[in-house]
């Protein structure tokens, strides 16, 4: 998987006519510069979600969040997911029209089924999320906005999986800058996290309706269903992808949030106290989702070029650009946590008033955390596209036990520190886990890509430790051979030497 600007790609889309959207490292570096203004955004708006709501509000409104991140998937079937790997086989066919009516009438009966359940038994709903009866407008809202970030998710997903970066950039911030419009001002006044259900709502549908509009102007006559589609061929192939990729969304997912409902369940205190370590809890993740986030629409816009590649038979390239993707994103992210921990304590005690200081003390172990499921999401993407799904299902199942598990325990022996030590652990497990499943499908990860990968334990321990292990691996890297060869810091300094120079910063190399 080269990264190419269009000049230097000889290998477009052949039918003449269509769209071939962004190039990978066009739409990429697009994607990074829209990204970040997100970030900024993103960060400005949870910190505002700390400043005015209390522990238990805030609590709520991670439950909440967690039920989409849980639900969407779960009503979705995995068939929207499955966009970025079918939608180019489909559209080189002509018939991506058929293949999306298809599986968009499927979906829709995942969406319905969690809508009746929600609406017929509320109070099994209300338990569950919130661990309380819970008034009718709070089901109703959430209902809402659940169909809402649904058909936001199938519009994001059809339009990465047509590499139009530019536009899946610009419909995640207008959602994000929407709802900090919306939402911060309501909850300023009102104190109120049930607002920020609506506002939510109201910049998921803003977005929505934005990446519509470019498909059926740049699509339209794709997208017009042709009636001649071998639909038990189409759906014996993916079915399997569909089903292997929905459980392992529904797994990823539920490793994601279930430190937080296990802290609403097992902390001592009952349940005011456990909302409120899942508020703290909430605050202290705000910087280190931060990756997470960055991570995932890396992974949703390399996705729909590796299948490219992989249907052109380029396998090796593919092994050899994602080993650098690996490395690089645990190079950077070190780096951004380290710059995120010396900033932290201004953040905390000046910005927040020094309410959050349980949330303060997990920041350092949450970044290490999210640095490793960082990779994690990065790393999946080959296995996705070699479609291994069940091998990948079988890694999240035993990340997961051993997350329960040490969950379980350590929330019950330390509380809300225990419940971030113990996902920690299980999210190095899981990495190292899949980091064996790539090395038996083609993509071998050597072992100073494992060693480096392991390196943001020093961030558990502060700035310092932290940076002085980054330093030592940019030294290896740019003295040795043994994590990056000469080609990899030449191709490195020709992407990075000639936007230096345009910024005023003349070097030679990068390295030291």
């Amino acid at each position: 998987m080269e990264l190419t600007t269009e000049a230097d790609n000889p290998n477009i889309d052949s039918a003449r006519g269509k769209s071939t959207g962004d190039y990978l490292l066009t739409g990429v570096a697009v994607m990074l510069v829209v990204n970040f203004a997100q970030r900024i955004v993103g960060l400005v708006r949870g910190l505002g979600f700390c400043h005015f709501l209390s522990d238990e509000q805030l609590g709520n409104w991670s439950l909440a969040n967690s039920f989409f991140v849980i639900g969407v998937p779960l009503a979705l079937l995995g068939l929207p997911g499955g966009f970025g790997r079918f939608v180019e086989h489909y559209r080189r066919q002509n018939h991506l029209g058929d293949y999306l009516v298809n599986v968009l009438c499927v979906t829709s009966l995942g969406l319905l089924v969690i809508s009746v359940w929600m609406l017929w038994a509320p109070n099994s709903f209300s338990w569950l999320v919130f661990h309380q009866a819970a008034a009718g407008s709070y089901v109703i809202w959430c209902l809402v906005t659940f169909i809402s970030l649904v058909v936001f998710s199938v519009v994001y997903e059809i339009v990465a999986a047509l590499r139009e970066v530019r536009v899946m950039s610009l419909m995640q911030f207008l959602q994000s800058t929407v709802f900090a419009l919306i939402g911060l001002p309501l909850i300023a006044t009102y104190g109120d996290w049930l607002l920020l259900l609506p506002s939510y709502a109201i910049a998921c549908s803003l977005a929505s309706l934005l990446g519509i509009a470019v498909l059926w102007r740049g699509y339209g006559s794709e997208l017009v269903p042709r009636g001649s589609l071998d639909r038990c061929a189409m759906w014996s192939r993916i079915i399997p992808f569909a089903a292997s990729l929905w459980l392992m969304n529904f797994l990823s997912n539920l490793f994601e949030v279930s430190d937080r409902y296990m802290l609403l369940h097992l902390c001592s205190g009952g349940v005011e106290a456990g909302q409120a370590a899942v508020g703290q809890y909430h605050c202290g993740r705000i910087l280190p989702n931060l990756f997470v986030s960055i991570a995932l629409m890396l992974s949703g816009v390399l996705l729909p070029y590796m299948s490219a590649d992989w249907e052109s038979g380029r396998r090796e390239q593919i092994a050899a650009s994602m080993r650098q993707m690996i490395q690089s994103t645990c190079m950077a992210f070190m780096a951004i946590s380290i710059g995120a921990l010396s900033f932290a304590p201004l953040v905390f005690q000046y910005g927040l008033g020094g309410r959050y200081g349980a949330a303060e003390s997990l920041l350092p172990l949450a970044l290490a955390h999210v640095i490793w499921v960082s990779i994690f999401l990065i790393a999946e993407t080959y296995l996705l596209c070699a479609e291994r799904g069940r091998q990948l299902i079988q890694v999240l199942v035993a990340g997961l036990c051993v997350n329960v598990a040490l969950n379980w325990w350590l929330i019950h022996a330390y509380g809300l520190i225990g419940a971030v030590a113990a996902t920690s652990i299980a999210g190095l497990f899981t990495l190292l886990l899949l980091f064996g499943t790539l090395s038996r499908n083609g993509c071998s990860v050597d072992v100073a890509t494992v060693v480096l990968c392991c390196t943001p334990i020093a961030v558990a321990f502060g700035a310092i430790p932290a940076a002085l292990i980054l330093c030592i691996v940019v030294v290896v890297a740019g003295r040795t051979n043994w994590l990056l060869s000469d080609a990899d810091r030449q191709q490195i300094d020709r992407a990075l030497l000639p936007r230096l120079k345009r910024w005023g910063v003349a070097l030679p190399t990068i390295w030291p």
